[in-house]
């Protein structure tokens, strides 16, 4: 499709784009040649950008005529460039002084441009049910735009790099349940981060990740809890008891009474909100969350702080015919993929191969062909439980990875299965 611009607003980009540099380097990426109406426009612009390229450079006039050459057609003479060339060179300068107002109107038809394309191209695709290829497409024309960001400038950011360090110390810092990984990670987790808790069946990754979502309450944070594998209500029974520490079997009879300390919860941690989404089993996919976050978004003006989902192995990739341990892997990166994209924090559980119900200490060696799915993670820890643990109501954390501090040491853990609350334990003799 070509621009739907005046002449004169084309003959504007172009004047811009070969004496202005920064104009030109931000819309680079938006412009392609064939956007023109006139070719001879489009191939000054392609001159343009070839000469750029090459030299890092604009072009002077001189430069940008031997440029033309290649680009032309057979029967195009020079002279017409030429004379062109002339009437974009005494275009008045006030007229286009306003250069945000030309980088709006590429901006705009780049984002419309791109979709149309991704609109055509996802046809084919959607009769093959290509769903995760349709999904990259939309969210790549979604991702149009002019910023440039070209990273950090070491030296010169010190200060600014510093400030924002204590303002996340301050402010950003998501505390875990366990004080010595708090201590460890100067704080906590950060947004744009996923942690992992690692365990065999029935050891208490659930639990966990429930106690890690009323931590972050207790933070005034916003969390989105994602279950699927148990009803909303169940999962909001564990909130209840934790919360209140009133025992699971006693909460039906006890209603006033929680709903009394749930009020002072509330009093206590007024900014706190908490949602709870139940998907079918082995139905959701990274698609389905971003779906339920814009809703959340847009009837429930809630946006979360902290997303928990429980657990990865229960999620659908978005791309089919992958074997299990590459579909785990991409689900994690996708997950991690999606806190960077909504700045947030992303806790979620995974399950161990049957190894992992024998050892003493799960490490990485018991997540086998699927340690991939902890490569993408910054943080992750395994439940460790035996028997005689389980009747103690104890456990050990240990360590599995941390981009950000210490790792591989185990921490002591009490569990009270009545009120399902995790706390640090005092340290106390093991074999480990």
């Amino acid at each position: 499709m070509k621009y739907d611009f005046s002449e004169n607003i084309q003959r504007g980009i172009l004047y811009l784009s070969k004496y202005n540099k920064d104009f030109y380097l931000q819309i680079a990426s938006l412009v392609k040649p064939s956007y023109f109406e006139f070719p001879i426009h489009g191939n000054i612009y392609e001159a343009i950008k070839g000469y750029y390229d090459s030299y890092h450079k604009l072009p002077q006039d001189i430069h940008l005529m031997e440029e033309v050459k290649s680009f032309k057609g057979q029967k195009e003479d020079i002279s017409d460039y030429e004379d062109e060339l002339q009437r974009i060179n005494s275009m008045d300068a006030s007229s286009i002084s306003h250069s945000e107002f030309f980088l709006d109107l590429i901006e705009k038809f780049a984002k419309r441009e791109a979709m149309r394309d991704a609109i055509t191209n996802s046809i084919g695709l959607l009769k093959d049910d290509r769903m995760g290829d349709i999904e990259l497409l939309v969210r790549d024309a979604l991702s149009i735009n002019r910023n440039l960001d070209l990273g950090q400038t070491y030296f010169s950011e010190l200060q600014s790099r510093f400030e924002r360090s204590f303002q996340e110390d301050n402010n950003y810092k998501f505390r875990t349940v366990l004080d010595t990984l708090n201590r460890e990670l100067e704080g906590g987790l950060g947004e744009k981060e996923m942690a992992m808790v690692v365990a065999p069946p029935g050891v208490g990754k659930s639990i966990y990740l429930v106690n890690q979502g009323v931590q972050a309450l207790m933070q005034n944070k916003k969390v989105l809890y994602i279950s699927l594998e148990m009803s909303e209500d169940r999962i909001a029974q564990r909130f209840d008891s934790i919360m209140t520490l009133v025992p699971q079997k006693q909460l039906k009879a006890n209603f006033t009474k929680v709903q009394k300390r749930l009020e002072l919860f509330k009093e206590k941690f007024p900014e706190s909100q908490l949602m709870i989404k139940e998907f079918p089993t082995g139905l959701a996919d990274l698609n389905s969350i971003r779906s339920l976050l814009v809703q959340l978004h847009n009837y429930e003006e809630f946006s979360p702080d902290v997303l928990i989902i429980d657990y990865l192995e229960l999620l659908r990739p978005t791309r089919e015919g992958m074997a299990e341990y590459q579909a785990q892997q991409r689900i994690a990166e996708e997950l991690r993929g999606l806190a960077v994209e909504s700045n947030f924090l992303v806790w979620t559980a995974t399950q161990t191969n049957r190894q992992g119900r024998s050892v003493k200490l799960i490490t990485d060696a018991e997540l086998a062909d699927a340690y991939g799915k902890i490569r993408t993670c910054d943080y992750a820890i395994s439940l460790n439980q035996t028997e005689e643990e389980f009747d103690d109501g104890q456990m050990r954390c240990y360590v599995m990875k941390s981009r950000n501090g210490k790792q591989r040491f185990v921490v002591p853990v009490s569990i009270d299965y009545s009120t399902l609350t995790i706390s640090e334990a005092d340290p106390y003799d093991s074999e480990d």
